[in-house]
């Protein structure tokens, strides 16, 4: 049991949370509130899934905010300059995304630069090619039909979308010889190559994974206003990192769950939701989830060290 509540602490804490919240503010548990937050949150998580991937290798990709932004420019001049369908424009956006972490796991595994190095230049250069394309103003005029992806015909649209890439991640995580890999990896680099993994492979895949759910986030956020903005996404790979931290995923690699980076995703937008509704200063939003963060690294820290996992 002790071992079951270690593992799932993430919902338990979310779900305590939620109480707690919905007893304290009765605007929080409005119907219409409730929309809010798990649609705004469906972004985020998605993000986030993708991230947990190349945490569990024990690495990190700070490009997935900027991925998501060039991703939706893409899309959406796609539909409105060259006449694509709206499911053509969306794989236009998507297929950019993995394309950019391709090139991520690229020269991480080839070129054997490290992963902080490699995914922040990619922050700076998508974010640029975003400007670039998009002519630094925002596009918009897009197809009505491209709303229903972001919840503006049915609300619960993009929470479906996101649930299924959880279940689906969760099931690849737990359950596939690859899922098994992403943590072997982690675990040990050189105890998983000796295994017989092929880890610049799986290393590799997990960051063309990680930039197509960028892609798809980019798509979903842009379809929530009908307008894809060059400046979309910023600071979301943070985010995405604090919200997988929060879910109990290690730095270090090796452990994390799908299931708990959405927890920790909506956590983060839980509690931000509530400093709003009570009207609390954004910068001390800012202050409370980076706090949260280092209490939660440090914590996971220090059971290690106790565990004899982590040394000095």
């Amino acid at each position: 049991m002790k071992r079951f509540i270690a593992k799932h602490s993430p919902l338990f804490i979310l779900a305590a949370l939620c109480l707690l919240l919905a007893v304290m503010s009765p605007q929080f548990r409005s119907w219409a509130n409730l929309q809010d937050v798990s649609g705004r949150t469906a972004v985020i998580g998605i993000i986030a899934v993708g991230e947990l991937l190349v945490i569990l290798t024990a690495n990190i990709d700070l490009s997935v905010g900027s991925v998501a932004a060039v991703s939706s420019v893409v899309g959406c001049m796609a539909m409105k300059e060259w006449d694509f369908p709206v499911p053509l424009g969306v794989a236009a956006g998507m297929l950019t995304g993995l394309l950019c972490g391709c090139i991520n796991g690229f020269f991480v595994t080839k070129g054997r630069i490290p992963a902080f190095i490699v995914t922040l230049g990619m922050m700076m250069a998508a974010r640029g090619a975003t400007l670039i394309l998009s002519g630094g103003k925002p596009v918009f005029g897009l197809p009505a039909s491209f709303g229903w992806l972001g919840g503006s015909v049915v609300w619960w649209m993009p929470v479906c979308i996101t649930l299924a890439v959880v279940i689906l991640f969760a099931v690849v995580l737990n359950m596939t010889r690859f899922g098994r890999a992403l943590y072997a990896t982690g675990g040990s680099l050189q105890a998983a190559r000796l295994s017989g993994i092929n880890v610049d492979r799986v290393r590799a895949g997990a960051f063309a994974l990680c930039g197509l759910l960028a892609g798809a986030a980019g798509m979903i956020l842009a379809s929530r206003t009908s307008v894809a903005s060059p400046n979309a996404a910023e600071m979301y790979e943070l985010d995405a990192i604090a919200a997988c931290v929060i879910g109990g995923a290690s730095l270090m690699g090796g452990e994390g769950g799908a299931f708990a980076a959405l927890a920790g995703a909506l956590i983060m937008m839980v509690l931000r939701n509530f400093c709003t509704l009570e009207d609390i200063n954004f910068y001390w939003q800012q202050v409370l989830v980076g706090s949260l963060v280092i209490a939660l690294v440090f914590y996971d820290n220090r059971r290690k060290r106790k565990a004899g996992l982590l040394r000095d």
